[in-house]
């Protein structure tokens, strides 16, 4: 697997957004476009490839681990079109860039519906402008904790139609849901408005096994700039998916979920993120 090419530095990357809304301020971190930099992409700019430089000085792999949160989101994309569906609901999508969710659904149905929750006010006019022109796309500004905000939006209600199955994913972003703001029971609110047939596609930072230290390194680096992140077990991952039948092979790290390829999971272990895939069979 080739390692994504790394943002460029200078004034030659950042020139390319003389358009960009008003509101987003490239001398301000940005989580989102953090992903984007780690990732290769061009959607960042100096304050978050210097904090991106100073995860990977603690943990190097940490290229690896997000190209395998994308790999995972692609087949499990995959999966969901297969099995007809053909709108999603993405939480915490940040930046919708690098083969993102609309991308990996119009390449196999144009007309799939998909709508983008964020908090962060610039990540979400950043999604737009790159949206821009696409009737079967948008990105909303709304605290994915927030359900009944998310699910009576008028974006979110005229793009999905709950009536028909939806594809809920939420990709490396739970895990910044604190348990003081109940994640299990923010899940539980938009499982009752699934119809059957309906999935749930869940990437989360976990402390299971040899790397727990090193997560907590990273967890640590995170409080400086943001709300500290809360890696969890794979048992308490699993209460996230209450209602629905969890596909095989499980909860399991990244590279281990159906891989196209038997020696693509080699070294999974080292992938401190767990995904899973369940299906809504009742609602």
């Amino acid at each position: 697997m080739s390692e994504p090419t790394p943002a460029h530095d200078g004034h030659d990357v950042d020139a390319i957004f003389d358009d960009l809304p008003s509101n987003i301020d490239t001398d301000v971190f940005s989580v989102a476009r953090l992903y984007d930099f780690l990732l290769g992409g061009k959607h960042n700019f100096a304050p978050d490839r210097d904090f991106g430089r100073q995860l990977l000085a603690i943990e190097p792999n940490g290229r690896m681990i997000l190209q395998q949160n994308r790999l995972f989101l692609a087949r499990a994309i995959r999966v969901m079109l297969d099995d007809g569906v053909r709108q999603f609901l993405d939480l915490g999508s940040g930046i919708p860039t690098q083969n993102y969710v609309h991308e990996l659904a119009h390449a196999v149905d144009p007309a799939a519906r998909v709508v983008y929750i964020d908090n962060d006010p610039p990540a979400v006019s950043h999604s737009n402008y790159i949206l821009r022109g696409d009737d079967n796309a948008g990105a909303v500004l709304a605290d994915m904790t927030d359900a009944e905000r998310v699910l009576g939006d008028p974006t979110v209600k005229s793009l999905i139609d709950f009536d028909k199955p939806v594809g809920l994913t939420a990709l490396a972003a739970w895990h910044f849901v604190d348990d003081h703001d109940d994640p299990a029971g923010v899940l539980e609110k938009y499982r009752r408005m699934l119809a059957p047939g309906s999935y749930l596609a869940l990437t989360h930072a976990t402390i299971d096994g040899a790397t727990g230290d090193l997560v907590r390194d990273v967890q640590s680096q995170y409080q400086a700039v943001m709300k500290n992140p809360s890696p969890r077990t794979r048992d308490q991952i699993a209460g996230f998916f209450e209602g629905f039948r969890i596909l095989e092979p499980g909860i399991v790290n990244l590279p281990a979920w159906r891989p196209d390829k038997a020696e693509d999971a080699v070294g999974a272990e080292n992938v401190w993120f767990y995904g899973a895939l369940g299906k809504l069979t009742a609602a």
